[in-house]
């Protein structure tokens, strides 16, 4: 009877520090789970892409909790939130010593950026055709990947405008005159300048910014591509096979996004009428052999100030994101 009765006490003994520790692991679980968690609800269809992966945020929900707390009590004790632990757990670029990048996204790629800067990035859509040829743009990331921060940490962050800058170097202690700091500053004035005509567009600090932003344009019955392939990267490619999506239904037009410079993750989004997609099918050199590359480009249409359009193509690569809608099933 002895015996029985210790054998309960383990089990029970057992059992305790079994689900003791079960609530001890959901407190401390990552922040990236609960990401993940929410991306699902959205797009539940839809994986997320290594690349953002990638840049889910390193907290752990404690940390998420204790941080949060500190921002809250920030206006009233300046000691509660320490900035160098911040960016240190979550992994954000706050006091190194990065290089600047004049208003573009992690690959380059801006609308607007100087000239300098453009080349082999965009090409002609008439280069889209079987023996075309086409030079292909640096393709390998340059840059450190700086992770998003959780929702509840990005809406209380200083509000995202030039005119909050100063806040924003100042809570995370970021000297004014770094290159972090110009970098900043290029990047807001990137996202707050007005879209072009039939241009949607929006710059994002949190993951789940982009999937609503997403979402509220091509709803959840969505497709995403990306290409972390940097075969061929810089090299002239010839076209074997271009062929152009269909599934540009009901209206709605792809969302591209991009990734712009900033201590923690800012990803830009954009979607213009009338943008094309294309499949296409590359020749280049691999170990001095030639190989076929597969490739997706996307073609941009705006006036060309005479009347009529001209189209800007640019391909599907590294951390960039291609949204379009699933095409029409019957």
């Amino acid at each position: 009877m002895a015996t029985t009765s210790r054998v309960l006490l383990l089990l029970v003994v057992g059992a305790s520090v079994i689900f003791g520790l079960g609530k001890v692991g959901a407190v401390n679980s990552s922040v990236a789970e609960l990401l993940r968690e929410r991306w699902q609800e959205k797009l539940p269809d839809i994986g997320i892409p290594p690349p953002l992966v990638k840049r889910l945020s390193p907290l752990s929900q404690t940390q998420l909790k204790d941080f949060t707390t500190a921002l809250k009590n920030r206006d009233r004790d300046d000691t509660s939130f320490d900035a160098s632990h911040f960016c240190r757990s979550a992994g954000l670029l706050c006091r190194e010593n990065v290089s600047f990048y004049h208003g573009c996204s992690q690959y380059g790629f801006s609308k607007r950026m100087p000239k300098q800067v453009e080349e082999h990035l965009f090409f002609d859509k008439e280069e889209l055709r079987e023996s075309g040829e086409i030079i292909l743009p640096d393709m390998s990331s340059h840059r450190t990947r700086m992770p998003f921060l959780p929702s509840e940490l990005a809406e209380m962050m200083p509000p995202f405008s030039t005119a909050n800058v100063s806040q924003i170097l100042k809570l995370l202690n970021i000297p004014s005159e770094s290159n972090m700091s110009r970098s900043m500053a290029s990047t807001l004035k990137m996202c707050e300048e007005r879209a072009e005509e039939g241009e949607v567009q929006r710059c994002s600090t949190s993951v789940e910014g982009m999937v609503e932003f997403v979402v509220s344009l091509l709803g959840s019955d969505v497709d995403l591509l990306n290409d972390p392939s940097v075969i061929g990267s810089g090299q002239r490619a010839t076209v074997t096979k271009a062929a152009k999506r269909e599934n540009i239904v009901g209206g709605k037009s792809p969302v591209t996004c991009h990734h712009f410079v900033f201590p923690y993750a800012v990803i830009y989004c954009h979607s213009i009428n009338g943008s094309e997609v294309f499949d296409l099918q590359l020749e280049v050199m691999q170990d001095d052999k030639p190989v076929v590359k597969n490739a997706t480009a996307l073609c941009h249409y705006s006036s060309n100030g005479a009347g009529g359009t001209q189209a800007s193509c640019h391909f599907v690569y590294g951390e960039m994101l291609l949204w379009m809608p699933k095409p029409t099933r019957y």
